[in-house]
């Protein structure tokens, strides 16, 4: 049995959704009792949206026209490099809990940053697209991942300079971004794949 590429793109966002869920919660607690606790949230959080990237990526190239479209091609892209940002977390994170704080924090304002870039080549990918109904949600969607993760990064910057308060708040303020535009994301995925359906 082949699946096909739409119900990879849904599957994938509605793991995007529920990994957001998990790391927004965990990142909630964390911040709010200034501890260790939600970590565990954190890093399950960031290995499920992991996985949701690699199925959009797999179904996106399922779906990919011949000759390969442009757009098609950087929203790929991105979502391979968003996987591999949200990989990077999830183990930073793990380091910084079981193994060394700073070296977890340095990589995971790495992770968060590759997981921006990977947004934001999406975001490219959806501005460059013919316009269709869920385009603007496409573009909104990935930039507000996008910020949600740069904000991350600051957030650990902060941390690994002794700004506790500061960075704790700013990986709270960047997660819950992140989970605004990942609620938008599942909304246009389902549009796309309405309008794929129906052709």
């Amino acid at each position: 049995m082949t699946i096909r590429g739409e119900d990879l793109l849904i599957t994938g966002a509605w793991a995007l959704l529920i990994g957001a869920i998990v790391d927004t919660v965990g990142q909630t607690q964390q911040t709010l009792t200034s501890s260790d606790l939600g970590k565990d949230l954190v890093i399950k959080g960031n290995e499920i949206e992991a996985f949701g990237n690699a199925l959009q990526a797999i179904g996106r190239t399922k779906l990919l026209a011949s000759p390969a479209e442009l757009p098609a091609i950087f929203t790929i892209f991105g979502s391979w490099i968003e996987g591999a940002g949200n990989t990077a977390n999830a183990i930073g994170v793990n380091i910084e809990k079981n193994v060394d704080e700073d070296e977890g924090l340095k990589i995971d304002a790495l992770g968060s940053g590759i997981q921006g870039l990977g947004s934001a080549f999406e975001a490219v990918g959806a501005y460059i697209a013919t316009d269709s109904s869920f385009r603007s949600l496409n573009i909104t969607a990935n930039s507000l991942v996008t910020l949600g993760s740069f904000i991350e990064s600051t957030g650990d910057i902060f941390l690994l300079q002794d700004k506790i308060k500061a960075g704790e708040y700013l990986l709270l303020i960047g997660s819950w971004i992140q989970l605004f535009g990942i609620i938008i994301l599942l909304v246009a995925i389902t549009l796309e794949v309405e309008t794929i359906s129906v052709r």
